[in-house]
């Protein structure tokens, strides 16, 4: 059987900021999973598309914000009691345009722009495969690479193996990852903090 078709790489028109975690309080506010590289992120936003599941989308205006030891809390306008944030809140992704996507720190790519890249040797005569996700690991980012001939190797995204990230171009420049596609043999792998840095829905690891 031949391996599915590669990721498309269209950039989205919309991007996650936040997930609502939890009502918060007596007036309908929220507690807020932020979803960005960008602590701030809600600073002087007003208005943001609630996407859940299952759910139409609903265009919500910021009443007020606040933030406490878990993250940002906001209220939104016409949701006054936990109940409401509850019902029709709670679950959903707080997403805006990407067209307002926060500027990121130079060297510093979105994992969409990352997920669909073809993967290749330093000298661009070995096609590798395709990434396929991008892993959050306490010590760096490691990318699911899906190989021509099937099956799945991982990545850590650390300047020992990833040479150059190129988004423009769909494609990522690896070395010394020969240890990784051979799936028979063991290899160590370091996951030194010295990492390339990648990718996030608005977040950037």
């Amino acid at each position: 059987m031949s391996a599915p078709d590669p990721p498309r790489r269209d950039t989205p028109e919309r991007v996650a900021i936040g997930y609502v975690a939890r009502p918060k309080g007596i007036q309908g506010e929220v507690g807020i999973e932020l979803l960005s590289w960008d602590a701030e992120r809600f600073v002087g936003l007003r208005r943001v598309r609630l996407e859940r599941p299952g759910k139409p989308d609903r265009e919500l205006k910021i009443q007020h914000r606040r933030s406490d030891n878990r993250g940002p809390v906001i209220k939104f306008t016409g949701v006054d009691t936990p109940e409401a944030a509850r019902e029709q809140l709670v679950g959903g992704y707080l997403t805006v345009p990407v067209t307002e996507l926060a500027p990121l720190p130079e060297g510093a790519f979105y994992i969409f722009d990352v997920v669909g890249c073809e993967v290749w040797d330093q000298d661009l005569q070995v096609r590798r495969g395709v990434v396929t996700e991008v892993l959050s690991m306490p010590s760096t980012d490691v990318y699911a690479v899906r190989p021509d001939d099937g099956g799945e190797v991982l990545i850590p995204a650390v300047k020992s193996f990833v040479v150059d990230i190129d988004t423009e171009a769909g494609r990522i420049t690896v070395r010394g990852v020969d240890d990784l596609f051979q799936q028979d043999l063991p290899s160590t792998v370091d996951l030194s903090p010295a990492s390339v840095q990648a990718p996030g829905s608005e977040q950037e690891t």
